[in-house]
């Protein structure tokens, strides 16, 4: 490994600017490091960059998989890292004007740079396969659009989480966004306000009479916008609801939902009586499916010998949150996600240590070197 090339390498990453679906910049840059390191790669319709890098040394012909997005959360333009420290106690931010884009530029940097340790010292490796997607922070729709070819692989590792080294996401949930469309009549508010139907009224009611925050110990759920009204002399006729329901528990999330349409209907039918309704007043999707991995499957357990030879004490933990693995595992790809070791993420006061980056691209390359000696796939 080479530390100032690791650090060279995100520094430069966080400076191209990569919005969720504007990563074209950031894709060339990965384009042209696989072409300099003489690597098969190809990108797909949908934007994402994909590298093959040949096994050396295997004893199978399992494929391992490496993850990481290439885009950013606003405000992202522009950005201005900042290095304080010296030596291995280094910590890169921003200017406090912009996110630094450590998630997941770091999750990046880790995996360029493991691999070319690889190259550079002939490391025992299984076949890889490095998936770099776009528009994660948005609707993963980078994921959705990578082929059946490019995800047949035994298993994937991807950099997508904040924390110290170690923490190894094994479970996350199922994520259901939810748009309420809520109905009035509109009247002027000072001359006939009886003969009109308050939409916020309505919305309040429904809000209120509904379960928020955290409902137990699988189970959140928030309401994130409420957008209506035309001026204060009009019953307003219309408000959208913006809101989200996760859970680790597919019953218990199916049960909320049914809980939150039934309070929907009956708050509108009790206002809307005798007249016509919206048919559907309520769009859900369902941006991601939870999944868990097996506590047995034999990648994990490659992954924490890796992790504990390089003094790292592995952790599995449960998220709440998302990321590409959802949609891999969901599409046959069972993998888990790692933290590329920022602080902050989606903050100005984002940050990672350089001390976190070498300690993840040592990690990354003891998990080759466990990966070529025995099969991983389930």
């Amino acid at each position: 490994m080479q530390t100032e090339r690791l650090l060279e390498t995100f520094l430069a990453m966080v400076q191209i600017d990569s919005p969720s679906g504007d990563e074209g910049a950031m894709a060339a840059y990965l384009i042209a490091w696989a072409k300099r390191l003489g690597l098969d790669w190809h990108q797909d319709a949908t934007g994402n960059v994909v590298v093959n890098v040949p096994g050396c040394e295997s004893t199978h012909s399992d494929c391992l998989v490496l993850s990481g997005h290439m885009d950013v959360v606003p405000p992202c333009s522009g950005v201005k890292p900042v290095v304080t420290g010296s030596g291995s106690d280094r910590v890169i931010h921003s200017d406090n004007t912009t996110v630094l884009g450590a998630d997941d530029k770091a999750g990046l940097a880790v995996i360029l740079e493991a691999v070319e340790t690889a190259l550079e010292e002939k490391l025992a490796r299984p076949a890889l396969r490095l998936l770099f997607t776009v528009e994660e922070e948005t609707s993963m729709a980078g994921a959705r659009g990578l082929s059946d070819a490019d995800l047949d692989a035994q298993f994937a590792i991807t950099f997508d989480h904040t924390g110290r080294q170690g923490v190894i996401i094994h479970q996350a949930p199922s994520y259901r966004k939810l748009r309420i469309q809520v109905p009035g009549i509109s009247v002027h508010a000072g001359i006939a306000p009886e003969k009109g139907i308050n939409a916020i009224t309505l919305a309040a009611r429904m809000i209120h009479q509904l379960p928020w925050g955290r409902l137990d110990a699988d189970t959140t759920a928030n309401v994130g916008t409420v957008h209506g009204g035309k001026a204060t002399n009009i019953v307003p006729d219309a408000v959208v609801i913006e809101a989200e329901l996760r859970s680790h528990n597919i019953q218990r999330l199916d049960s909320l939902q049914s809980q939150v349409l039934e309070t929907v209907r009956d708050v509108i039918q009790e206002a809307f009586t005798g007249r016509d309704l919206l048919e559907n007043p309520i769009e859900i999707t369902e941006i991601f499916t939870a999944y868990s991995i097996e506590p047995s499957h034999p990648a994990l357990h490659l992954l924490e010998k890796a992790m504990r030879v390089v003094g790292v004490e592995p952790q599995r933990i449960r998220s709440n949150g998302g990321s590409d693995n959802n949609i891999f595992f969901h599409r046959g790809l069972p993998g888990v996600v790692l933290t590329a070791g920022y602080q902050e993420p989606h903050s100005l006061k984002e940050k990672v240590a350089l001390a976190e980056l070498e300690t993840a691209v040592k990690m990354t390359c003891q998990v080759f070197r466990e990966f070529s000696q025995s099969p991983f796939g389930a």
